[in-house]
């Protein structure tokens, strides 16, 4: 199991970062490019959402044996009240998380919100 955390300025351009170390990572433990495709899609759509924060977001990526986990924090009020929504008919960030990855969590850690994603990964070149 990896696990790797980075803080990086909420500015758009620092987004990228976040997706670098995915990549990485997934690169190590043949994870499928659609699943890394996923993972990346969600964490871009996240991190782009606290354009408004100012600060430092923290990024910790972990990955499991069969699992690409993030948590993603403190985020802003508006990305945990979109999240604590029901997706209803609307394309919002919520939907769009609940598309690629298979849970989504908004918790609290030290009196601010986290968001957590898990993604289940098959093996590159494995057979299913």
């Amino acid at each position: 199991m990896d696990t790797v955390t980075i803080s990086i300025p909420r500015e758009r351009p620092f987004s990228a970062v976040a997706g670098l170390v995915v990549g990485g990572m997934a690169a190590r433990h043949d994870v499928t490019l659609e699943d890394l495709d996923d993972v990346q899609l969600a964490l871009d759509a996240l991190l782009e959402h606290e354009e408004d924060e100012e600060g430092q977001l923290t990024v910790s990526l972990r990955i499991a044996r069969d699992s690409i986990e993030a948590a993603v924090g403190p985020v802003g009020a508006s990305t945990a009240a979109e999240l604590e929504q029901d997706v209803g008919a609307g394309v919002g960030l919520r939907r769009l998380l609940e598309t690629v990855v298979d849970e989504i969590t908004l918790g609290r850690r030290e009196g601010a919100a986290w968001v957590e994603l898990r993604k289940g990964y098959a093996l590159a070149g494995a057979d299913g």
